[in-house]
């Protein structure tokens, strides 16, 4: 269950995700990068995240802020579900904890070493709410708080990402910096400090992201050489590679797939 959220915070937060035993059917699921990071909230059982460089599993912390996923990721379940996603907008973590996003990339820190006594008062808190709608409000004061005392924003970094979504990211970096007062060096220390990412590799993922909504628009006898072209990929097997690139699955399965939690997070079967 996705919930959007207060119109103040929507700069910060993309939405929240609620995921719960209630609507879980299997315990592996599949997580990729959608160009956010978040913050996760493991009310029961957290998640075991394979280490797909050693091939093994470790166990997620309870409370822990992830970085910009450069690579996807499998999840396994331990037991009873009951999880709390902040899923935020591509600049909030340094907005929120004026660290440079490019240092947590694929790396999940425990929440308190970000936030210190005030996180570990919030973890409390969650932990101790039973309603959804109580627990999102305690985050977003909590937010708020953090606003307040770090408050520096980047025109050029905004400028650049409204750019990228208006083009749905197929703009190459010459066409953008037309428009922004920056060079090329410029853009990308900025896009790394405020979002993990290059200004290219940011763009991939929103290209990415809008060709997975446009497949899930589509019935699955479309053609995909029209959906590649109109995504702008040059040819199917081009967006066949992104696909695995990715997600690890090609575009029919994950068309196929029938247990979306997210547009980037789904059950495997």
């Amino acid at each position: 269950m996705q919930i959007p959220p207060s119109p103040f915070l929507q700069h910060i937060v993309r939405h929240y995700l609620i995921l719960s035993n209630e609507a879980v059917t299997a315990t592996d699921f599949r997580i990729f990068s959608d160009g956010s990071p978040g913050i996760v909230f493991h009310r029961k059982a957290p998640f075991k995240e394979k280490n797909e460089t050693e091939d093994n599993f470790s166990l997620q912390p309870d409370c822990f802020v992830y970085g910009q996923i450069t690579r996807f990721n499998t999840l396994s379940a331990t037991g009873e579900i009951d999880m709390l996603v902040v899923v935020l907008q591509p600049t909030a973590l340094f907005k929120l904890f004026t660290i440079p996003a490019f240092e947590i990339n694929d790396k999940t820190l425990p929440f308190t070493e970000l936030a210190g006594h005030s996180g570990r008062l919030l973890i409390e808190k969650i932990q101790s709410l039973s309603e959804n709608a109580s627990a999102i409000a305690a985050i977003e004061n909590f937010l708020l708080g953090q606003l307040l005392k770090n408050s520096y924003n980047d025109s050029l970094v905004s400028m650049a990402v409204q750019q990228i979504h208006i083009h749905k990211g197929k703009n190459s970096l010459a066409e953008m910096l037309k428009g922004i007062p920056a060079t090329e060096r410029q853009l990308e220390r900025k896009f790394n400090e405020h979002i993990g990412l290059s200004p290219k590799k940011f763009a991939d993922i929103v290209r990415f992201q809008h060709s997975l909504k446009s497949l899930k628009q589509i019935s699955p006898e479309a053609n995909l050489t029209e959906v590649s072209y109109a995504c702008g990929y040059y040819d199917q097997p081009h967006l066949n590679n992104s696909f695995k690139k990715f997600t690890g699955l090609t575009p029919v399965q994950y068309q196929a797939n029938n247990n979306l939690l997210a547009v980037n997070f789904l059950l495997l079967a």
